[in-house]
């Protein structure tokens, strides 16, 4: 059985001598870490956003007014190119399918790398604004990384010359937003050779549950498949079919359930899957992607 370790840091050190070896391995499928945040916290969070118009208010939802800075289901920039979509979509209802980042995706916006600091920086600024010394959500992602990384340092990514990729985005998903099998590389996928996180050989997600969506429930947030990508998969994957190369190949997944204030880290070159979820409140997350090579002593987070 793919398994997934935890349920928090002490158990998962106990477990495993590197745990982000063995991520990077494949051994692994996922590290889940229960209630790094409590409810009451998430729901501060979240209000906060809500208060200062960074997120649609649940009680008086204005989906026309967020549709101007939705990202698209499926899209991505790969370098050189105009955006392009990850996945074949299914053209239904898209009135109130909407993800809003609040943050400065790289794979979105990386292909004017200019532009892309400059609204890093913003978001740095904006993020200084948002959390107080006692809650501050980034800073929970980023001390469970460390404690999970065997005295590598864990820095927000950044370039020779000093510039600073955002630290982390908030991205909230309303009306079914859904992520079909992907997976997700600065190298293989965006071939982002001008970018330092280039440098590194593995690239894993963090995600922080700060609304679930289905209120306090827990819910399936994602399907990770013991499946690196490779080329022969791509077809697949470009055309909704990804289920049949399961079947054939009998490739095992596991399934991560999440409630407000769960963490997890997972490879994000293994093929994985975000399912819909109905609903006005909308999933809303903090996540990261992290540059990882185990002769490195340096670990880059960003968005």
């Amino acid at each position: 059985m793919w398994e997934t370790v935890g349920p928090d840091v002490p158990s998962v050190i106990a477990e495993r001598d590197d745990p982000l070896v063995d991520l990077a391995n494949g051994h692994i499928s996922a590290i889940v870490l229960r209630n790094v945040l409590s409810l009451d916290e998430c729901h501060e969070i979240v209000g906060n956003l809500i208060a200062r118009g960074l997120l649609m208010d649940p009680n008086a939802p204005d989906y026309q007014a967020f549709q101007d800075v939705a990202i698209p289901e499926g899209h991505f920039a790969p370098k050189g190119s105009d955006t392009q979509q990850a996945w074949k979509e299914d053209r239904q209802d898209e009135s109130k399918k909407l993800r809003i980042d609040i943050g400065s995706s790289l794979g979105y916006r990386g292909n004017d790398m200019p532009a892309f600091f400059e609204h890093a920086k913003e978001t740095h600024e904006l993020f200084e604004s948002l959390w107080s010394e006692s809650l501050n959500p980034i800073n929970t992602i980023y001390q469970s990384l460390t404690s999970l990384a065997s005295g590598r340092k864990v820095k927000t990514a950044e370039e020779l010359d000093g510039r600073r990729y955002g630290p982390a985005i908030i991205r909230a998903h309303y009306g079914g937003y859904s992520y079909k099998p992907h997976f997700d590389s600065v190298r293989k996928r965006e071939g982002r050779t001008d970018y330092s996180v280039h440098r590194f050989e593995n690239q894993f997600a963090g995600v922080l549950m700060l609304q679930n969506g289905r209120i306090e429930a827990e819910g399936a947030h994602g399907r990770i498949y013991d499946c690196f990508w490779k080329p022969e998969i791509h077809p697949y994957l470009a055309n909704g079919t990804f289920y049949e190369y399961v079947r054939k190949h009998e490739i095992e997944s596991t399934e991560v359930d999440l409630g407000g204030g769960e963490l997890y880290f997972f490879n994000t070159g293994c093929i994985h899957e975000v399912p819909a979820v109905e609903g006005e409140t909308g999933r809303i997350v903090l996540a990261t992607f992290i540059g990882f090579s185990e002769s490195d002593d340096e670990i880059f987070v960003w968005s």
